[in-house]
């Protein structure tokens, strides 16, 4: 079972951005089985028709997409908790992904982000959160740390595992990942050497396959991804390619 860990769907998809139909073309094109989706852009207040889109997507093709919501504190805290609530109660989400860089909050804030992710913890969902050079302060390992200190039994999923810009924060991610065992590393936009790094630190059952669609082509990052775990055993690469994110899911 192949699954990318990180796609990305609009409601409205007008080019750039795609919907449930064109990222089913595009897994088939690759032969990937499933994709865990999330909102593509929440800074333009779209965000509650992409989760409403993402949930009508996974109940079309049950088999296909793993649907994680997506809120955003900057467009006022209750009507995040609001979504946030649809998203558990009424679609299922099987986690929620929060994105400090793009929507400009410390992803630690007590006001902002803490409440919500106290929710996602007693909901027990996966949380998934964007950790890149490209905003240093706002998304930065330590940040994750306090995080997990506050709610260690929260499984995390550390998109990008602090690439996503240059220089990256990928040696941070690694060390404390040694401490915290929930925390799981997607790859997408990460540097190869450093993934490397991570499966001979932390193990393939640490590691997850991630394209970061549409952001990069699926079918460019499937194929560099196919050379960079060429080393590994059938084993590592049935976990990397997939089966971390199906026992992340089955534990909930």
């Amino acid at each position: 079972m192949y699954i990318d860990a990180d796609c990305h769907i609009s409601a409205k998809p007008t080019g750039f951005e795609i919907g449930i139909d064109e990222l089913l073309k595009r897994l088939d094109a690759v032969g990937v089985d499933q994709a865990v989706c999330w909102p593509m852009l929440t800074y333009n207040r779209e965000v509650a028709a992409d989760n409403k889109a993402i949930y009508r997507g996974s109940q079309m093709h049950a088999g296909r997409i793993i649907p994680f919501g997506g809120v955003n504190p900057r467009l006022g805290i209750e009507a995040a908790r609001t979504e946030l609530e649809r998203c558990i109660g009424d679609y299922g989400m099987r986690g929620i992904k929060l994105n400090g860089a793009r929507d400009n909050y410390y992803i630690d804030d007590p006001q902002l982000s803490l409440p919500l992710i106290e929710r996602i913890a007693s909901a027990r969902l996966l949380l998934a959160l964007h950790c890149g050079a490209n905003d240093y302060e706002r998304t930065h390992p330590f940040r994750i740390a306090k995080i997990s200190d506050l709610f260690p039994e929260l499984k995390i999923m550390i998109v990008h595992m602090g690439g996503a810009g240059m220089p990256s924060l990928h040696d941070a991610v690694i060390e404390l990942a040694q401490r915290y065992h929930n925390w799981y590393l997607i790859d997408s936009e990460a540097d190869y050497r450093k993934v490397h790094q991570a499966l001979h630190i932390l193990g393939a059952e640490r590691v997850c396959y991630g394209s970061d669609t549409p952001f990069t082509p699926m079918r460019f990052e499937w194929g560099i991804r196919q050379v960079v775990y060429q080393d590994l055993s059938l084993t590592e690469k049935v976990r990397v390619f997939g089966g971390n994110i199906q026992a992340l899911l089955q534990d909930r």
